[in-house]
């Protein structure tokens, strides 16, 4: 498996010689995107059978371009040549989106628990976790004060706006983080004819994953500094950084995927 150093590199000499027509790519497939949602109704009933497989096309795109094949504004469009992988991309689609709300939810509630009344042990750790931020800061942390009717011991009530915060990450965030990270290639296999169905494909994407989210999410992290310097630039810079982190992103699958195979 390629360092992320060396993905980032490989990634951007392919796209040079594709940079036009992937920014091209990148503001059609923008437009496109900001048309469905600004209609009503019909732009989430579009959201739904439609996104999936714009999705697809996008993934096929800058697949061209990480293995530096001829990348075309229609390989945009490529799933709707294709019924089999509409069909999947919806199904992808509405499972991701399930599986991510449902562990949010869940979570939700773990942390609602933990924070607000029951789940002892972990909101133990918090104030733990709380005594310990206060005992750095100085006078003025805003602490919070709840009073409860539930079981627990009165010292555990009273939290202050970093433990709030650090419960939210570790107990809501880091899951979906997680998830999230798991199915992420869900429809660069898609776009490579990999799987069978749209539930294939993310049960394929969570193995291929199993022992890469860090490095992957590592990869992602390492593209802050370009996003806050490509704010400054009134967002002009997003036009180069967006198709260089999709042709990052698709380098990564791809050699992640050729890893596997050869494993």
């Amino acid at each position: 498996m390629l360092t992320n150093t060396t993905i980032r590199s490989k990634a951007w000499n392919n796209l040079k010689q594709d940079l036009g027509v992937a920014v091209g790519a990148i503001i059609l497939f923008f437009i496109v995107s900001i048309a469905m949602s600004s209609l009503p109704f019909i732009g989430f009933l579009l959201q739904i059978f439609l996104t999936g497989a714009l999705y697809v096309g996008y993934s096929f795109f800058f697949l061209k371009i990480a293995r530096n094949e001829k990348a075309e504004i229609e390989d945009l469009f490529m799933a709707f040549k294709s019924k089999k992988i509409i069909i999947n991309s919806i199904i992808t689609y509405l499972l991701s989106g399930l599986i991510i709300t449902l562990i949010f939810i869940i979570c939700i509630v773990i942390w609602a628990f933990a924070m607000f009344g029951g789940f002892e042990p972990v909101g133990s750790l918090i104030e733990m976790f709380n005594s310990y931020m206060n005992s750095l800061s100085q006078a003025g942390s805003e602490v919070y004060s709840y009073d409860y009717n539930y079981s627990i011991d009165p010292e555990l009530v009273s939290f202050s706006t970093s433990s709030l915060i650090f419960s939210f990450l570790f107990i809501v965030l880091l899951p979906c983080t997680i998830v999230g990270l798991g199915i992420s290639q869900a429809y660069y296999l898609l776009a490579d004819g990999k799987p069978k169905n749209g539930l294939e494909d993310i049960t394929m994407s969570w193995g291929l994953m199993y022992t890469n989210k860090i490095k992957f999410l590592l990869l992602q992290l390492s593209f802050i500094g370009w996003i806050i310097l490509s704010i400054f630039t009134l967002f002009f810079g997003f036009l180069i950084l967006a198709p260089y982190i999709s042709t990052s992103y698709a380098t990564f699958y791809d050699n992640l995927e050729i890893k596997i195979l050869n494993d």
